[in-house]
C-alpha cells in the first residue's frame, strides 16, 4: 500500500533531501511547499495520507498550518518538525495535537517506523482488505458467466465442501476442484477473467498467492 506525503519546509534544500529520503522509502510525495498557507492549499487540493509540516516557517508557520488542516480534518495525520521553539509555541503545539514530533537532529528510522504505524493498518486488517476484495473480484468473475453460474459454484462449495465464497480465500484448493469440475476445459478462461477483475490488486503477495493455487 502505498503512502502519500505532503512535505512543507521554507528551505529549498532540505524540503529536496527530506522528500528524497521518503521516496527511498517508499513513500510518494506527492506535494512540496514552502509555508503554511501553501500547506493548507496542499492538503485540501492533494488529500494526502500524512503530511510534513517544518514548525520554523516565515509568515505562515507549521502551526498555522496545523491549526487550519485540524479544522479541516480533525483526524489528519500531521508530523511536526521542531528544532527549537518557545514555550508559549510549545503550548499551543500541544493543543493542536500533531500527530507525532520530530526533534531535530532528525533520526530516519524514527520518521519511517512512525509514518508507517501512523499511515498503515494492522497486518489483520490489511489481510481482511485484500480478502474482501479477492471475494469480490471472485464473485464478478462468476456473475459475468451468468447467475446460474454463480449459484452452482455457491451451492456445490456448501455441499460438499461447507464453504461460501468467502471462504474460498482460505482454501483456494477446494475452489480449483470446483470450477475444474464444473467448467473443465473452460477452466482457464474463468482464471484469465479473475486476473482481470483483480487487476488492481495483482501486485499484493496475497493475490499472487491466491491465483498460484488455483494453477493447476
Amino acid at each position: 500500500m502505498s503512502i502519500r506525503a505532503l512535505v512543507i519546509d521554507d528551505e529549498k534544500e532540505t524540503l529536496d533531501l527530506f522528500s528524497e529520503l521518503l521516496t527511498t522509502h517508499n513513500i510518494q510525495v506527492v506535494g512540496k511547499g514552502h509555508n503554511g498557507q501553501e500547506a493548507l492549499f496542499l492538503f485540501q487540493k492533494l488529500k494526502p495520507d500524512v503530511v510534513y509540516l517544518d514548525v520554523s516557517m516565515p509568515v505562515y508557520d507549521g502551526l498555522y498550518a496545523l491549526e487550519k488542516i485540524r479544522e479541516i480534518n480533525p483526524n489528519a495525520i500531521v508530523f511536526l518538525i521542531v528544532e527549537k521553539m518557545s514555550l508559549k509555541s510549545e503550548m499551543k503545539m500541544n493543543r493542536l495535537n500533531p500527530s507525532f514530533v520530530f526533534r531535530e537532529p532528525l533520526d530516519v528510522d524514527e520518521i519511517i517506523q512512525n509514518t508507517h504505524r501512523f499511515c498503515l493498518p494492522p497486518k489483520d486488517e490489511l489481510e481482511n482488505m485484500q480478502k474482501t476484495m479477492i471475494t469480490l473480484a471472485l464473485k464478478n468473475t462468476l456473475l459475468e458467466l451468468g447467475h446460474d453460474e454463480l449459484d452452482k459454484v455457491m451451492s456445490i462449495l456448501k455441499k460438499d465442501y461447507n464453504l461460501t465464497l468467502d471462504d474460498c480465500y482460505d482454501n483456494p484448493e477446494d475452489l480449483k476442484h470446483v470450477l475444474q469440475d464444473l467448467f473443465g476445459e473452460s477452466y482457464d478462461d474463468i482464471l484469465q477473467s479473475l486476473r482481470s477483475n483483480m487487476k488492481e490488486i495483482s501486485s499484493h503477495h496475497s493475490t499472487k498467492t491466491f491465483i498460484s493455487n488455483l494453477h493447476e
